[in-house]
């Protein structure tokens, strides 16, 4: 948690969410016992002593993308989501597309599901053009770059990224770059690793790129996405998970399998300066109507009364 990454920013949300509603206190697993919903934030469902309990599903991309999974880490994400189906009083999902999943795939009955999706950080704003131009200078970036966010795990498919670069390169010029940032290893060659990025600078990192890209086979949770549009920047995404209903106007969808419209697409948003202001004034219209429209922890209540509800 103190850096946030992949689950922990959705638990950070939920956390923050429940913290800030002054009808519920949040405790941690010292004081589990005095607690009267045990909610995990991380899939992997936990035994309370007779408590109601609440797991997040929060991927199930090896139902959809099974190549973006090693054996190992198939079946212990396989084991991780039936087990939270089988044995939790309710689930939450990140998104309609973890919903559907959990309903079609692994029967999860629709009423115990509920859909809270996380809202971008209060950070993430466009920072003024000045603070972008001092993170650029003290990194030492290029003018122009895209960037992507995430960790190197196999489902991210960088390696997609990878061949789209190479193709897009030389249309693109030795002023263009492509940036990664974000924990673990394994890069893209060609690419600047900037490696894990402090949050307070993320927002001007962001803010700063032609488009923030992921050509992820499988997203559970939006969040980035939803980030990278706070700070008015387009955003390239694929086809799959949770990610293209997030994007909105303010983006491309695209083929997770298909490096040349990869390519194709970053050469354009490059290059093409009409589309990409009509995608980024795109990207701070949806960052405004999320704003206005951002779940309430009202929302989580009915999912963690449940039993406990009915005997008050």
């Amino acid at each position: 948690m103190e850096r946030l990454a992949g689950p922990a920013v959705y638990a950070s949300f939920v956390v923050e969410m429940l913290s800030a509603s002054g009808e519920v206190e949040v405790v941690d697993g010292r004081r589990s016992a005095e607690a009267d919903v045990i909610v995990s934030l991380d899939g992997r469902f936990r035994a309370g002593r007779g408590q109601r309990t609440v797991t997040a599903v929060l991927d199930l991309g090896h139902l959809f993308e099974r190549t973006g999974y090693g054996p190992g880490e198939w079946l212990g994400q396989n084991w991780r989501a039936a087990s939270a189906v089988r044995r939790s009083d309710h689930l939450l999902a990140p998104s309609e597309a973890v919903a559907f999943g959990l309903e079609r795939y692994l029967r999860a009955p629709a009423d115990r599901i509920t859909v809270l999706a996380a809202a971008p950080r209060p950070c993430f704003r466009r920072p003024g053009r000045e603070v972008v131009d001092e993170l650029r200078g003290r990194l030492g970036l290029p003018a122009r770059y895209f960037l992507f966010v995430g960790s190197r795990r196999r489902r991210k498919n960088l390696g997609l990224l990878a061949e789209a670069w190479r193709l897009a390169a030389a249309r693109l010029g030795p002023d263009v770059g492509l940036l990664v940032a974000g924990p673990g290893a394994g890069g893209v060659p060609g690419a600047r690793d900037l490696g894990y990025v402090p949050l307070p600078a993320l927002p001007a990192l962001i803010a700063g790129a032609v488009a923030w890209v992921n050509p992820s086979l499988y997203e559970g949770c939006a969040v980035g996405v939803l980030e990278a549009l706070a700070c008015g920047t387009p955003v390239l995404v694929s086809a799959t998970g949770a990610q293209p209903h997030a994007v909105g106007m303010a983006g491309l969808v695209l083929d997770p399998h298909d490096a040349g419209e990869w390519a194709r697409a970053l050469s354009t948003v490059a290059a093409d300066r009409e589309l990409h202001g009509r995608l980024a004034v795109s990207a701070l219209k949806a960052a405004a109507e999320l704003r206005e429209s951002a779940p309430s922890w009202r929302a989580l209540l009915p999912a963690l009364r449940g039993a406990v509800a009915a005997g008050t």
